[in-house]
């Protein structure tokens, strides 16, 4: 059986071409790619020639009210069942995260599941839903030296992320 890659995106094109760099490439080699994003995904298609495009429901905290707050844990909780249900159907090889909030409930999903995962930061200061997944996942792809360092995990890549392809993932 061909276990696919999960990439977790979503966003803005900063998160959005890391991931479909990762995605060409890993088709080119032969992989099978799911793109697992928020409710905008069915805007994706074009930028993922090829790939499966699963949608899962997730929300930001930022800029909302107290109610709001509660409102976005409840998404982003339905978020990592429903991620963790379509994670359980897949038997992903590895899910690669590329931050922003699209990408919160499907990394929580796959460390909650035990599959191998990779962030991958575009940016020198890891941004605030990857600062919160780093510890739970086994790599960091990073596109500039992070500010941050964690020697442990942290790989170098550039733009696009090509040179951090499927042999240096978990």
């Amino acid at each position: 059986m061909n276990a696919p890659f999960v990439l977790a995106a979503g966003g803005t094109g900063g998160h959005l071409f890391p991931a479909q760099a990762l995605a060409g490439e890993l088709m080119r080699r032969g992989r099978r790619v799911v793109v697992m994003t928020d409710g905008r995904g069915h805007n994706y298609g074009n930028a993922f020639p090829g790939a499966e495009i699963a949608t899962i429901p997730a929300a930001t905290f930022a800029g909302r009210s107290l109610l709001g707050r509660f409102a976005a844990f409840g998404v982003i909780s339905f978020g990592v069942v429903t991620a963790l249900m379509k994670l359980w159907n897949l038997r992903p090889r590895a899910v690669v995260g590329f931050g922003g909030y699209p990408s919160l409930p499907v990394m929580m999903a796959a460390s909650l599941a035990r599959v191998p995962s990779a962030l991958h930061e575009q940016n020198a200061v890891l941004g605030r839903v990857n600062r919160l997944l780093a510890p739970r996942v086994a790599r960091i792809a990073a596109t500039f030296p992070l500010r941050v360092s964690r020697p442990r995990t942290q790989r170098a890549s550039s733009s696009p992320v090509i040179r951090c392809g499927p042999k240096q993932l978990p």
